[in-house]
Order: structure tokens, then sequence, then C-alpha cells
């Protein structure tokens, strides 16, 4: 806790996302009493003069750029208010935050040594910016200045860099997923970026802030805090889920928050832990793009669904081949798993053998749907419908007799892979109760891993995009 006793600067860094603004009006609103939560005093001495005040403010902002809305440190509260108020958003979608820090460090050790301050450095994002790599740089500045740097920022998501926030455009009223670099909560993922069909579209939370910005707050002195209001723009699965977990089933499952050289190099010099990485890496789709399996929006034509699905097909079955090498590697590496001391990384190979089972059947099932569908192509219910897109459901489909000669495989042998995946996902929910790990598995669980083609409609102003709608950059 930083006491009044001490002669303070605290220099407010803004991220000027276009989905801060809710963020920024609740900090505005709330200034004081956030100022208590981060520990630092925020009451102002009336009948001293304000050099002599114990607080000083100033309210900068960042994207590409950085903009200064407080000429000089302040102990106004309105004036503090009115800063943030003029906030302007970055369209851009750059967010340079270990740059600004590392500048702001610089300008502002200066000014607060002329007037006997120590100074603080308070950062608000919900993203942790595309300057990850200059981490190291940004806590050796702080450290060499004694200056601690708090955050106030979302939870990870789950073993994802990314996370999807829906925007409503003003034109068409229609709904978009951006992108935004939230950043994973360890220093490189431990988790699949892959759903069985394609990158990642979840929001699970991982319980724990991104690396980069809790390891900047740990390493400083400062405090990672979680932003007071309710993120309610998040899409995808598990974005209305408790983003929160109690901690005492999350205390043996802290990632290690220790810089990314060393932490690559612990993972090295473990058989056990680069084995799990190496699935990681040769299942992520944002590597190797032909693990991305179109889900939404087939052609209703029967030849144009054909031309399409053709083109999908080798790539499933291509990455059924590689699910089976990396079943193979996990398996081989089980009896490590005893020894292994880090149960992040012990759950880490639960849940990633689990995916692994279930989405070779998950594949499976798509090719046995797109078969049976480009053979019967049903006549659309819907006038309204005007494309085809994948469903998962629990049922299963079960092979026809021509597909069992052809695949090899039959309705007995789809059961059994079926039931030691569903195996594998409980032992997760079982093992790591209460735990990202087994939220997900028993996400996994409830919607199943059948698949069938169903009706669907797609609105044609979404070909707007880049013409009449120009997407934010958040």
């Amino acid at each position: 806790r930083i006491m009044r006793e001490e002669k303070i600067l605290v220099v407010w860094l803004f991220d000027e996302s276009g989905s801060m603004k809710d963020d920024q009006k609740e900090i505005r609103d709330n200034f004081n009493k956030i100022y208590g939560e981060l520990g630092i005093a925020a009451k102002q001495e009336s009948k001293t003069r304000e050099r002599d005040q114990t607080l000083l403010t100033s309210i900068l902002s960042y994207g590409a750029t950085v903009h200064v809305h407080t000429p000089k440190p302040t102990t106004d509260l309105k004036e503090v208010q009115d800063a943030i108020t003029k906030i302007p958003t970055d369209e851009t979608g750059l967010e340079n935050m270990c740059q600004t820090v590392s500048a702001t460090i610089d300008k502002y050790t200066v000014m607060a040594r002329k007037t006997d301050r120590r100074l603080c450095v308070v950062v608000v994002t919900d993203e942790s910016g595309d300057d990850g790599a200059a981490v190291e740089e940004v806590i050796t500045r702080a450290k060499r200045v004694k200056t601690p740097i708090y955050i106030l920022g979302r939870e990870s998501v789950f073993g994802y860099p990314y996370a999807r926030q829906i925007w409503t455009d003003p034109v068409y009223n229609l709904r978009h997923w951006i992108r935004i670099n939230r950043g994973p909560e360890t220093a490189f993922p431990e988790a699949l970026q892959y759903d069985g069909l394609h990158g990642r579209w979840d929001a699970f939370s991982a319980g724990f802030g991104p690396y980069e910005q809790v390891r900047i707050a740990r390493e400083t002195g400062g405090i990672f805090f979680v932003l007071p209001g309710k993120e309610g723009e998040l899409g995808g699965a598990g974005s209305t889920a408790d983003r929160q977990f109690r901690f005492q089933d999350m205390k043996e499952y802290q990632p290690l928050l220790m810089s990314r050289r060393d932490y690559d190099a612990e993972r090295s010099a473990s058989k056990f832990r680069s084995s799990i990485w190496k699935v990681i890496v040769t299942l992520n789709p944002h590597l190797d793009k032909q693990l991305n399996i179109r889900e939404l929006y087939y052609p209703l034509t029967q030849k144009e669904f054909f031309e399409v699905g053709s083109k999908e097909v080798p790539k499933a079955i291509r990455a059924m081949g590689l699910l089976q090498k990396a079943v193979e590697i996990l398996e081989s590496i089980e009896p490590l798993r005893a020894q292994e001391k880090s149960s992040r990384w012990r759950a880490a190979y639960d849940l990633a053998l689990a995916q692994c089972l279930a989405y070779r059947v998950r594949l499976f099932q798509y090719c046995l749907a797109m078969d049976k569908h480009a053979k019967n192509m049903p006549v659309p219910k819907d006038k309204k419908t005007n494309v085809w897109s994948v469903h998962r459901r629990k049922e299963m489909l079960p092979p026809d007799p021509e597909q069992v000669k052809l695949t090899k495989v039959s309705t007995e042998e789809l059961d059994k892979q079926l039931k030691k995946s569903e195996a594998q996902y409980k032992l997760v929910i079982k093992e790591h109760p209460g735990t990202p790990w087994a939220q997900r598995a028993e996400y996994e669980l409830r919607q199943g891993f059948g698949m069938y083609f169903a009706e669907d409609f797609r609105d044609p102003r979404y070909d707007g995009v880049g013409k009449d709608i120009k997407l934010p950059k958040l």
C-alpha cells in the first residue's frame, strides 16, 4: 500500500480502444473510490498548495500514439473526470502498451523527482497490446526508478491469445465479431488453439489476467486488478459464464510468471511439457490454415455444395491424421504424467488428450454428414433459407455400409472411440474440479461430437463489409 505520507504522482494510461468506453465511464464516475481500491490515498488537503499535495494525477491515453489530457498534474477531481471524458477512440487498432509505459516512465520520472514524488503508473486496458515482446524492457525500466505499475484489465481467455467482441454496425444493424489480442494467461498458450473444426471461437475465462500484464504488475510492485464493469460485448461460448473461479480451486494452478526465455527453457527441458507444446503447435490453425474447415454458409445448390465440400473434406481427413499422431505423442508420455509436479501441466495433458480423441470423432462425423447431405440434398423447408451450415449435437451419425467399406470404421469402432474420449473428459472433470480445464471438458461433453447440416440464412448485407460497412479495429 502506498501511504499518505509519501508524495506521489500517478499517471493513468487509458487504452483508446472503442471497446473501452464503458470502462472509462465507470472509472470516471468512481475515480476516488478506485484510488482507494488500488491502495493509493486520494484525499485532497484543501489548505495545502497543489505542489505540496500528497497526490497528483495525470491522465494520458494511447493507441498508436500517446495523448496527454491534463497539461500538468492536478488534484482537481473535475479536471480529471473531464480529461477521461475527452479520451478519443483510436482508429488504427494499434495498442503499443509496453512502448507507451516505457515512454511514460522516462518522461514522468523526471517530473516526479523535481517535486520529490514517487511515480506510479496505472494502465487501463482490455488487451495485451501489439508490442508484448518488450515486456522485460518495461520491467527493467520500472524497477530501475522504483515505479510500481498497476493494471486494470480483463481475465484472459483460457489458454488462448484472442477474444472476440461483438460490434453492431450503424449501417445495417448487423452484428460482427471483432478479434482482439487479449493475451493468454501464460507466457505461451498451454491449451489447444483448435476446436475440432477450426480455430477456437470460445471465450472461456482462464481465471487469471493476461501474462504480460500480470507479470509487469507483479515484477514492479504493482497489482493487477480486474476492471470493475461487466464485459457485455464478449462473443463466443463461455462469454456469459462466470469469469472468476474460487481461489481454493485455483491455487495449485497458478501460471508461471517467469520471463518468456526462462519459461521456454524450462518447458524445453521437460519431455512431458515439450511434447504437449509440440501437439499445441502442430494443431494450431493460426499457423496451419488447412486446419480451418468451413462450418458456416455452404451453398444451397447441390453442384456448388459439392464443389465447396470437395475442398473441405480432404482438409478434414488430413486433420484426422494429425490428430492421430497427436494422440500417439500424448499417449507415449502418459508414464511421465505422474512425475509432473505442476498441476497446470497435468491438466493441460489431460484436456489435450481428451480433445484429440474427441476431435477425431468430430471430424469423422463431419465427413459422414457431408457425404449424407451431398447424396440426399434435401429441399429447404424455410423460404428464407439461402445456405447450409454445419451444426453440432450429441446424436451421432452411424456410417452406412458403403461408408464402413470406404473408411474401415464400423459403428462399433466409432462407439468405442466416442466412449474413450468421453471417459477422458470425465477424468479431467474429476481430477481438476472447479477449474477452466473442467469447465472446458463439461462444455465439450454438453455439445457432443455429432455433426449434421441444417438450413441457415446469411444476410446478404454482410457483403457490404469493406464497402458500406467499415469494421472498427478495437
